[in-house]
């Protein structure tokens, strides 16, 4: 079960999508996909901005990367960014019907209002364009309610910045 739902999230086949098993070994995991070959780091989860640590490996169906989040012993979500076909094209959103939850995203410095949407019964997160129905992103991890994955499980979501700060090089403009 748990190789089938890794494989099935690292080709963005998210139609049937049932969540990540709960308690999921980061070994486990890295019998599936080569976490070994893979930038890793820190970053945030949740409003709670509960620290947590990253594996990106690397994709063909996930342009933006797909990424492994855990804390060191467990996996905590499954993370993909701007999936494509085997043609380049991004992805349509599936049609996963109502979600639980309907979160504000960003798209660049674009801020996508209800863009994120949340099945967290089904342990699924589906980040869309809302003007063109495709798909910008998912996010996988165990069945809980949309609350718990607001404050404990979501990758932090930003606006992206686009230009380089001129403050960070030292100029004065």
């Amino acid at each position: 079960m748990t190789a089938d739902a890794l494989r099935l999230f690292a080709a963005a086949d998210l139609a049937d999508w049932t969540g990540l098993p709960g308690a999921l070994p980061l070994a486990d995991a890295a019998a599936v996909l080569p976490l070994e070959s893979g930038a890793a780091g820190v970053g945030f989860l949740g409003d709670e901005r509960r620290r947590a640590r990253w594996t990106s490996i690397p994709s063909r169906v996930f342009a933006g990367g797909l990424r492994v989040w855990h804390d060191g012993s467990l996996v905590l979500a499954v993370e993909g960014r701007d999936p494509v076909d085997a043609d380049g094209a991004p992805l349509a959103a599936p049609d996963a019907g109502e979600p639980d939850a309907a979160l504000d995203t960003f798209l660049g410095r674009l801020r996508l209002e209800g863009g994120e949407r949340v099945y967290a019964s089904r342990g699924l997160a589906l980040r869309v364009n809302p003007e063109n129905g495709v798909l910008l992103g998912a996010i996988g991890f165990a069945p809980t309610d949309a609350a718990e994955y607001r404050a404990r499980l979501r990758p932090e979501v930003g606006r992206q910045r686009l230009l380089p700060n001129p403050a960070a090089h030292g100029s004065a403009a």
